[in-house]
């Protein structure tokens, strides 16, 4: 289906990619891995045609149709709901064809053509498309009535949404997705993972969400940090990541052991030599002409023995030292302040004058507690953390803060951050530090020299997600209120923001789909937002099961 011959691609004098080559069949299902940066994104949009390799060859079957979800994909236009899914999956284009073709059937060619159009129109389900398209619009959460919205007056949340439905409705036999959990709340995500698992087409994926690459990818594509070329393995996400560790150990060991051997023989030359430098400056006395000669004669040999073993050295096949980068880690710490620490929410309505609420909302937040908000995407969510954090004001009722809270808040847009500054002067400036202080900070968080002199605007999204987050130590936040926090990270930053959250003592009020790193942030209580409803969540394993149901029955009705 899919064959990758030695593919390269520079920009200016940056390698990306080098002598890149696998292959996939039917129905393999791939994880694209590697750190922000290393040339994910760029191979997918060769795959998809929408960039060229400078070297190398991309063979896709000559009949294959190509699905390509891009980070930062949103629906446009004010086509309704289901038009929208028409046009862009090819059947309103099809019923055209087939409609201007039934005329002209006495002609071969127009009948030929006719009968191509018919069998691509059978293949994507056409008769049944509306309620295909339905059944997939529900798995996203979507109710029937939205199929007649205008795409214009959807959340951006729903247009990625729309848009991944669409892809999937064209019936594609090559899906490539970057980041396709980023937009998802839990229920989508299930709903997409149970899809893939059942679909026949190759699927290469990039994302951060390792419960996501479990369930779903039986392959790693791993892009080398160094190398920029490709290196294909079997199995899950999860042994995946225990083979590199073992991989790592065993190049340690390997070359330690190499290591020590080239010091001993060393050592052996060494004394080699020296009982051969010896023995051919040993006089004696004249009665000791059969002694000199033994000692000379000796003391060749054991020059000879010196080169010998010199050589053996030169011979031996060199293991390289595993190249290690230290372990990023998140120095974060909650300030011990004086006063009061808990969180009030007084029968809150949270929402727009005139538009969308949610609440009633009463809950007091203890010192320490994790508290963790599900919901669908555009249920609400990051209204209420705005309205918590005083970004809104509550329609009705009181948000009382203690006085010895420090909000540390990031949300999903890094709304806080001026893009018009660079790192170094928004510690300077907003976190109190000297600049020596700023870049060492920063580098603790994996922001270099020279990306703390960029603009904010100009760093990535994990960019500005690292650098919240020094902000965060800089203050010694001991409330920490996270909208989806892992998005935009690499699974790097991940684990380093989990382990983080392990030691953390401060509280912690988080939004997430990631359920990997939910279960790591070991929450005390979870709430669900739904209808504009806030009700708590008595055990949400039983929550993820049914989330889990619901898919599968949707799966058997399409």
């Amino acid at each position: 289906m899919l064959t990758v011959k030695q593919i390269s691609k520079n920009y200016g004098s940056r390698t990306v990619l080098s002598d890149v080559s696998f292959a996939l069949g039917k129905g393999d299902k791939a994880a694209l891995v590697g750190p922000n940066g290393v040339g994910k994104t760029t191979l997918l949009r060769i795959f998809a045609g929408i960039e060229e390799p400078d070297s190398g060859t991309v063979e896709v079957q000559k009949t294959a149709c190509i699905g390509y979800l891009e980070q930062d994909t949103s629906v446009m236009g004010t086509d309704t709901v289901l038009d929208y899914l028409k046009t862009v999956s090819g059947i309103i284009e099809l019923e055209k064809k087939l409609e201007d073709l039934s005329t002209q059937l006495t002609d071969p060619k127009k009948a030929l053509e006719y009968g191509e159009a018919q069998e691509r129109y059978d293949h994507l389900d056409g008769y049944s498309f509306s309620h295909r398209a339905k059944i997939i619009l529900s798995g996203f959460g979507f109710v029937e009535s939205d199929m007649d919205r205008s795409v214009s007056d959807l959340s951006s949340g729903q247009k990625v949404k729309v848009s991944l439905a669409g892809i999937l409705l064209k019936g594609v036999d090559l899906l490539l997705l970057d980041e396709p959990t980023n937009n998802l709340d839990l229920p989508s995500l299930i709903w997409l993972e149970d899809f893939l698992k059942t679909s026949e087409a190759v699927v290469i994926i990039v994302s951060h969400d390792r419960r996501f690459l479990d369930k779903v990818t039986r392959k790693i594509i791993e892009i080398d940090r160094n190398t920029k070329s490709v290196t294909v393995t079997g199995g899950k996400y999860s042994d995946y990541l225990e083979m590199s560790i073992k991989r790592l150990e065993s190049a340690r060991e390997a070359y330690r052991l190499q290591q020590e051997e080239i010091e001993r023989l060393t050592e052996e030359v060494r004394k080699k030599k020296m009982e051969a430098d010896r023995g051919s400056r040993w006089q004696g006395s004249d009665n000791d002409k059969f002694l000199r000669g033994f000692k000379r004669d000796r003391a060749g040999r054991s020059g000879k023995r010196a080169k010998a073993i010199e050589k053996r050295i030169d011979q031996i096949e060199k293991v390289e030292r595993p190249i290690e980068r230290d372990p990023l880690e998140i120095p974060l710490e909650a300030s011990s302040n004086p006063g009061t620490l808990h969180i009030t929410l007084d029968n809150v309505v949270a929402g727009y004058p005139g538009g969308f609420s949610i609440g009633p909302v009463s809950i007091e937040i203890m010192y320490g507690n994790r508290v963790g908000i599900m919901g669908l995407n555009g249920s609400g969510k990051s209204t209420l953390l705005k309205t918590l954090t005083g970004v809104n004001s509550p329609l009705s009722g009181s948000v009382e803060i203690g006085s010895g809270i420090r909000i540390g808040n990031m949300m999903q847009e890094h709304e806080i951050l001026p893009k018009d500054k660079t790192p170094i002067e928004f510690l300077e400036g907003e976190g109190k530090l000297s600049t020596q202080d700023s870049y060492a900070k920063l580098a603790k968080f994996g922001i270099g020299e020279q990306q703390a002199r960029r603009l904010i605007s100009e760093l990535s999204p994990g960019g500005r997600a690292r650098l919240i987050l020094a902000f965060f130590s800089a203050l010694s936040v001991n409330a920490l209120v996270l909208d989806e926090p892992t998005n935009h990270l690499d699974i790097e930053a991940v684990q380093a923001l989990e382990e983080t959250l392990a030691l953390y003592t401060g509280t912690v009020i988080l939004v997430s789909h990631d359920r990997y790193f939910l279960e790591k942030a070991k929450l005390t209580t979870v709430y669900l937002i739904s209808e504009g409803q806030f009700s708590r969540i008595g055990d949400y394993k039983e929550y993820i099961e049914s989330m889990e149901k619901r898919a599968k029955q949707l799966l058997k009705s399409l």
